[in-house]
């Protein structure tokens, strides 16, 4: 499925189990080939170069069905790489059209909402990631840290620890967890004071 090559990278930034090229199959057109072209500024880091060669894509008219869904997320991505949080939302918006039961990208407009500090919106995206899919550690993970900047601490942790308990050998949860303990600790010893 092509979908799964341009949404390899999306959850938390660059995976590298994303290494699968797309391929380009005959009689497709310059729309395609400029998503494609989007798909390995991924690859190669530059996010501005992914957001025009996505823009291009979608303008074309030439995506259709997962081809479409993908290039929006992946300008979406980009988008938030870049900080540019709102633009990010309304793409992730717009591939929510075309695939309104991803847990991927409810997940994916969450943190975007959450850089924009909207937490009600954040965390309505975030619990419905989890209904979605509740099999899915970044799911958890991101309603999370949607707990977190809300400062309901306590729910973050069994959050971190449900994307743990999901994906054990996974670090960056392992690392978050000890980071949230230590904030809490500290929050606990400056209110004795």
């Amino acid at each position: 499925m092509k979908r799964l090559a341009f949404l390899a990278l999306i959850a938390f930034g660059f995976s590298s189990a994303a290494q699968a090229e797309p391929v380009l199959g005959e009689g497709e057109g310059q729309g395609i080939r400029d998503s494609l072209d989007c798909y390995d500024q991924f690859r190669s880091g530059d996010m501005k170069a992914a957001v025009t060669f996505c823009t291009r894509a979608i303008a074309s008219g030439e995506l259709t069905g997962d081809e479409l869904i993908g290039a929006y997320i992946n300008r979406g991505v980009a988008f938030r790489n870049l900080g540019e949080y709102q633009r990010a939302v309304t793409d992730y918006s717009a591939a929510l059209k075309y695939a309104p039961d991803d847990a991927m990208i409810y997940a994916n407009r969450a943190n975007a909402r959450r850089e924009l500090g909207e937490l009600k919106s954040a965390l309505a995206d975030a619990d419905r990631a989890v209904s979605l899919d509740a099999t899915r550690p970044a799911s958890f993970y991101t309603r999370g840290a949607v707990l977190e900047a809300a400062g309901r601490y306590d729910n973050a942790r069994k959050d971190y620890m449900m994307a743990l308990s999901l994906a054990p050998s996974n670090m960056e949860y392992q690392k978050k967890i000890l980071l949230l303990d230590d904030k809490i600790a500290q929050e606990t010893k400056t209110k004795r004071h």
